[in-house]
């Protein structure tokens, strides 16, 4: 392989790939273009493999075929498919050199002239040898190369767009260097001409309209990392400086430090900064969460959208019976429930837009389609019956624009896909049965289902429908009109290879689409989740430490003097601080880091002590108590102490939040069976039932949001912690009999020694 790439490059033809590369290279950010490349590597290799799928099972099948009824011709043909199938084994021998990261776009060209280049000169010579062959322009076998390779390949639509012209234009060079079919109808090689340039810029659309849609994900991605990457600098440079001035307070021997007012003034504003920075980074996750609300409102309220919930909770019902389990973790379960719905919501609307482009083009097909055959049928020719056959599908196209228009078809976007995917095809199967013909009509057949997979690339259970509602469709016309399957059986055989592959090329190329759009949703539903999180997590002490400034402000004097241990304390909360920047920046520096935990043993009555110290500037500003009556003889659990902290802290700031000031919160903690059951205590306004059985789902908020604003995420952060930690959490609550919200963590003593880094259930 070394030898192949080192002959690769001294040869002359570098320069003209360099050539290519000028034309085909567009402007797109270094993210996009890395993900492009890679994915055009992967696909390559994935279309070289279906081609040779394709050459090794047409060899065989044309051979046969020609040596049963023209023998004569069975060795051109051989050799020709023969030709095919060792250029398509060179192409993949070749994607295991350098050659694939060097020159991919030359593969790709190669797979192109290796599947119609030599077809092409097989018909060529049966032309030059048949009585009645015609070197035609073989519309099915350049519908089937270009839609099956934009359709396994949907990046570069330059480079497609130039391998198809560099196949029409050999097509052309090879009819005008052998005198081929000079006598065939002006009119039909215009028609068929027309025909082949609408299969290229379908193809080129689609293409396009993939690139697109993946660029502008990319982009969005990209400045949500840049944006949140900034403001966490920007964070960093004022918690390194106020812990740097905390810590030089600390040197100071005494219990009670010596501050000057304006020092206090300084860090009062340095928190200041921070609480601004970490309501941006918050506003940004609400301004995604309201985009998606946004899409679910475009919805019809007529119960389209229960639909869709259902739809996602019955697709994590059939996934856990495949999986074998009795029932999913209630985090999964929510997880997934979620990207299904938010897919759910993005799909339909996808799927409505994208019927809106297809009806046009097919319109436009049509109608353009139509004018060369008024001109022959106006000289007498056999194509006349097109013209019933074209105005039969404009006038369908009419009538289903109505129902496309109408609140009925908008609501059901199922039966306007089936629709319109079965009808088109059975109309012109109709025309063709009434002439008499037998076989399908491969060209609408061809045309419009690698048209629907390539620009719908969604719903891959709708395409499957439509698929074979068209197969019963003609087998129903058939025997309507009487006709005998009297194919002989190899060609009935060709056949059902030519649509069983047109059928897999489909289906495989929308169903790898949904998997990767499925995933793309499930990303940004991470990233929000988790940006939400640490800035939600961030609120908390940059809030605690502004509320104790203000208060040591309000004393009188220019140095004042403040107690050791409050110093401390807003030291340790800038620690954690820090720790949470850190882990916000690692995760975008590698997305796919995720959080992890780092269990170790922890105390819990000296821990739960810490985290009401941080919270207690929070606790008097609601004019709030709470009382900690957990055992000091509690025995250690096994957990990580941030996450343990943030699962605390959220349950306190949400009692305050949800509650009216004055009320008062209790922690407890007990050993049963096997683990510690802690709990946090409210005399609050209570929940009510149906709140609680939903309260941890995400974003799922309380009663009180008008006074309340957020995304709702608290809680079932909190319960994705906890389940990280091998633990339940609920809530016991009624009206106006405060609630109790409460969880199990492992004895750390029953934990066997083990890698202490744990991935976060996100």
């Amino acid at each position: 392989m070394q030898a192949i790439d080192r002959i690769w490059q001294a040869l002359p033809i570098n320069a003209v790939l360099a050539r290519i590369k000028t034309f085909t290279s567009v402007s797109e950010s270094a993210d996009y273009t890395a993900w492009r490349q890679k994915f055009f590597r992967d696909r390559l290799f994935l279309a070289t493999w279906a081609g040779l799928l394709w050459t090794l099972v047409q060899l065989p099948l044309s051979s046969i075929y020609f040596y049963l009824y023209n023998p004569s011709l069975a060795d051109t043909v051989l050799l020709c498919n023969a030709a095919a199938l060792i250029c398509v084994v060179v192409n993949l021998l070749l994607q295991r050199t350098r050659i694939k990261y060097a020159n991919p776009d030359l593969l790709l060209l190669g797979l192109y002239g290796s599947l119609i280049g030599f077809a092409l000169i097989e018909r060529a010579i049966l032309s030059q040898n048949l009585p009645d062959g015609q070197f035609h322009l073989d519309v099915s076998l350049f519908t089937l190369v270009f839609l099956t390779l934009v359709a396994l390949i949907p990046v570069r639509w330059k480079l497609h767009a130039l391998a198809q012209l560099g196949a029409l234009g050999f097509h052309f060079g090879l009819k005008a260097a052998l005198d081929l079919d000079l006598d065939l109808p002006l009119i039909q090689q215009g028609w068929a001409v027309l025909f082949q340039l609408w299969i290229c810029f379908i193809c080129n659309l689609g293409v396009y309209l993939y690139e697109h849609l993946k660029r502008a994900e990319v982009e969005s991605r990209r400045q949500l990392q840049s944006f949140v990457q900034t403001v966490s600098e920007d964070l960093r440079t004022p918690v390194l400086g106020s812990l740097k001035d905390l810590r030089d307070l600390l040197d100071q021997s005494k219990e009670q430090v010596s501050v000057s007012r304006l020092r206090l003034e300084v860090m009062l504003a340095s928190s200041d900064r921070q609480l601004d920075l970490v309501n941006s980074l918050l506003d940004k996750a609400r301004s995604s969460n309201r985009l998606i609300q946004a899409q679910r409102n475009r919805i019809p309220v007529n119960g389209l959208l229960t639909g869709l919930i259902n739809v996602g909770l019955k697709r994590v019902k059939k996934a856990s019976k495949a999986l074998g389990l009795k029932e999913l973790a209630p985090s999964t379960a929510i997880q997934t429930n979620t990207s299904a719905i938010d897919y759910e919501v993005w799909r339909y609307q996808f799927l409505i837009e994208r019927l809106r482009l297809v009806w046009w083009i097919a319109f436009g097909c049509t109608a353009t389609l139509f004018v060369p055959d008024v001109f022959a049928a106006q000289n007498g020719s056999d194509r006349g019956y097109w013209l019933y056959t074209y105005a039969a599908i404009l006038l369908y196209l009419a009538a289903w624009s109505i129902l496309y228009r109408s609140q009925f078809g908008r609501a059901r976007p199922a039966l306007l896909f089936v629709s319109f995917a079965c009808s088109i095809p059975l109309i012109s199967q109709l025309f063709v049965a009434i002439a008499g013909w037998v076989g399908p009509d491969m060209g609408v057949w061809t045309i419009m289902f690698l048209m629907m997979a390539t620009l719908i690339p969604v719903g891959w259970r709708l395409h499957v429908a439509s698929q074979i509602g068209v197969l019963i469709g003609y087998s129903c016309l058939n025997l309507a009109f009487g006709l005998n399957f009297h194919l002989n059986p190899l060609h009935w055989i060709e056949i059902g290879w030519y649509l069983f592959w047109i059928y897999g090329i489909c289906d495989i190329t929308v169903y790898t689409y949904e998997r990767l759009q499925q995933n793309e949703f499930d990303s940004r539903r991470q990233l929000r989740i988790f940006l939400h999180s640490v800035a939600h997590d961030l609120k908390t002490p940059v809030l605690g430490a502004s509320l104790v400034l203000q208060n040591l402000l309000n004393r009188p004097g220019e140095t004042l003097q403040v107690p050791r241990y409050v110093i401390e304390r807003m030291v340790q909360g800038g620690d954690r601080q820090l720790h949470l920047i850190n882990s916000l920046l690692e995760a975008h520096i590698s997305p796919t880091q995720g959080v992890t935990c780092q269990f170790e043993p922890t105390s819990l009555r000296a821990f739960t002590q810490a985290v009401i110290a941080d919270v207690e500037p929070l606790l008097n500003r609601n004019q709030a108590v709470l009382a900690n009556f957990i055992p000091a003889d509690l025995p250690p659990v096994h957990a990580d102490p941030l996450q343990l902290w943030r699962v605390f802290e959220n349950l306190v700031t949400n009692a305050l939040k949800y509650n009216p000031p004055g009320i008062k919160l209790t922690l407890k903690a007990i050993v049963e069976a096997g683990m510690v059951r802690c709990s946090v205590q409210d005399n609050g306004v209570g929940i009510s039932p149906d709140l609680c059985k939903q309260i941890f789902d995400l974003y799922s908020r309380g009663s009180h949001v008008r006074r309340s604003p957020g995304l709702g995420l608290g809680l079932y952060l909190c319960q994705q912690i906890i389940t990280a930690h091998g633990g339940k959490i609920g809530v016991i609550s009624s009206p106006g009999a405060g609630s109790t919200f409460w969880f199990t963590l492992p004895l750390a003593q029953s934990q066997p020694i083990k890698n202490p880094i744990h991935k976060l259930v996100r």
